[in-house]
Parts: structure tokens; sequence; C-alpha cells
């Protein structure tokens, strides 16, 4: 993972976690509207970030279990991080990607359907894709 990434994911999980967020600090509600409209796209960013960061983390096992033995919670943050990036990219952006596909596809509804059964951990998700990038940014200064 590079620097945009953690920052993008940072932002999803505010997005994901907003109404927790709201609930707690009400004069926050103001930033996270400011960024709301961009929910779909960020979601779209995030889930194709998340599927090349895969990819990424599958070739590269090896030298993240290197890093890992001397820092178990760069490799933890590395697997919360990608999980993060793809299953906030998907809960956010397949409202837009519904969008997208014309007409109604058995494709699209099973996304939707598998989209509502993850909805109730959006929350959650959110809150581990924050802390998974704060790390993530950590990690980088520390090391770059």
């Amino acid at each position: 993972m590079d620097l945009i990434a953690p920052i993008v994911l940072i932002v999803a999980g505010i997005l994901a976690a907003s109404g927790f967020i709201i609930s707690r600090k009400p004069d926050a509600r103001q930033l996270i509207d400011k960024i709301v409209p961009f929910q779909g796209y960020i979601g779209v960013l995030l889930l194709l970030w998340g599927i090349v960061d895969t990819i990424r983390l599958l070739t590269n096992l090896d030298k993240i279990g290197t890093i890992g033995s001397t820092y178990p919670f760069y490799s933890i943050s590395m697997y919360a991080g990608v999980a993060s990036e793809v299953l906030l990219g998907f809960l956010l952006g397949m409202p837009l990607i519904a969008t997208w596909i014309p007409g109604e596809s058995a494709a699209e509804q099973r996304a939707m359907e598998m989209q509502k059964k993850v909805v109730p951990f959006q929350t959650i998700i959110g809150f581990i894709g924050i802390v998974a990038a704060v790390l993530l940014l950590y990690y980088y200064f520390k090391f770059h």
C-alpha cells in the first residue's frame, strides 16, 4: 500500500461509521455531509484499489511475513486494510455500480443482496478500516 490508499480508506471508514460518529459528535455532520455526495465514487475507487492491493498482497506474502516477524502489527494492518478496502468499496460503491449496469440483471440483484447482508457490519468495518489505515500510515512513514 502506498500513501494515498490509507487516506482514502480513512475517508471511507468515516463515511461507513458516520451514523455512529454523528451520534457521538453531532457537529461532525457538517464535515461528513460534504463528502457524502462522493461516497459512490470513493467506494468504486476503494473497491478497485482493494482488488489491486489483494493481488499485491498475495504476490508479496513472503515480504510481508518477513517484516511481520519484526513488526507483527504491520502484517495485521495490511490484511485488515486490504479486507476493509474491498468490503467498504463494495458497500459504498455498489449503489453507483448498480446504476451503471443497464437493465435488471441477476448479477446486480445478487450483488445488492450481498450488500444488504454486509450493511449491518458497516460501522465496525469502517472503524477497522480507520485503525488499519492509521497503522499503515505509521508504518509508511517509519519505513520511508
